[in-house]
């Protein structure tokens, strides 16, 4: 009995090594992960901006509304949980002011950013999503 208590003992702690390994292995390649969004206010006008991300069955796993001041730029630090979620064809969907809207499709990983950035059409008056990614 005791030595069958230490092969389980033992399988455990090789399981750990290994899984541990590949999680902190690509941490040390690639480094920190990234911020998960920049966002970039060009008007000259206060907006609230709601970022949402939709998993591949369309169920909200993120959604922040932030207040953005003329000209101001911010830097969202990606949440602790999100470090660690591989996110394939989800959607990020941005709102401004509850008027304009735009979506992106992509996947979400801790070494890929993306940046969005408003501005407003010089002839139309009406305001531009632009949405990019960054990945390391």
């Amino acid at each position: 009995m005791k030595t069958r208590n230490k092969i389980l003992i033992g399988v455990g702690i090789v399981a750990l090594l290994v899984v541990g390994f590949y999680v902190i292995f690509s941490f040390y390649l690639v480094g920190t992960p990234l911020p998960l969004f920049s966002l970039k206010n060009g008007d000259v006008s206060n907006h609230e901006v709601v970022i949402e991300i939709f998993d591949l069955h369309n169920k909200s796993i993120f959604k922040e509304t932030l207040e953005l001041d003329p000209k101001e730029e911010i830097c969202y630090p990606r949440p602790f949980w999100l470090n660690f979620l591989w996110l394939k064809e989800c959607t990020l969907k941005v709102t401004v002011d509850n008027k304009a809207t735009k979506t992106y499709k992509t996947d979400v990983y801790p070494w890929k950013q993306f940046h969005i950035s408003l501005a407003k059409d010089p002839i139309s008056g009406e305001i531009r999503i632009g949405i990019g990614a960054m990945v390391v």
